[in-house]
């Protein structure tokens, strides 16, 4: 019995030591921003879990990734830790509804917010 224990504690050591291997300094975005996104129906209320995605954020082995966050009560999608630079910022509407403008181009800046409005049409 105290073997197995000892046995489960060296495996989980060692996954632990792994994760935070891969995990390193690498991965920490350069000059960090925030992509805020507000979505919004045509009468300005606010749209409740609409998938907002920031693409085109670099990775340690030379391509792009995506992140997503669905929107809050609010209408809000808040996507922290984004690497400045020029980023795609997509809103995917829900069954129902149309974006008229459905990607934009943002600048995202070091250690600022930067806002994107998007607003969705009932079809």
């Amino acid at each position: 019995m105290r073997m197995a224990v000892v046995t489960w504690i060296c495996m989980l050591a060692l996954i632990v030591c792994v994760a935070c291997d891969l995990a390193g300094p690498e991965t920490v975005p350069v000059d960090p921003g925030t992509v805020v996104a507000a979505v919004s129906d045509q009468s300005g209320a606010p749209l409740r879990d609409v998938w907002v995605y920031v693409h085109d954020i670099p990775n340690s082995v030379g391509t792009t990734f995506s992140v997503g966050v669905a929107s809050n009560a609010g209408g809000i999608a808040r996507i922290d830790w984004v690497p400045a630079g020029t980023r795609r910022v997509e809103v995917k509407p829900p069954p129902g509804y149309t974006a008229s403008t459905s990607v934009v181009t943002v600048e995202v800046v070091k250690a600022a917010q930067v806002p994107v409005a998007f607003v969705l049409a009932r079809e």
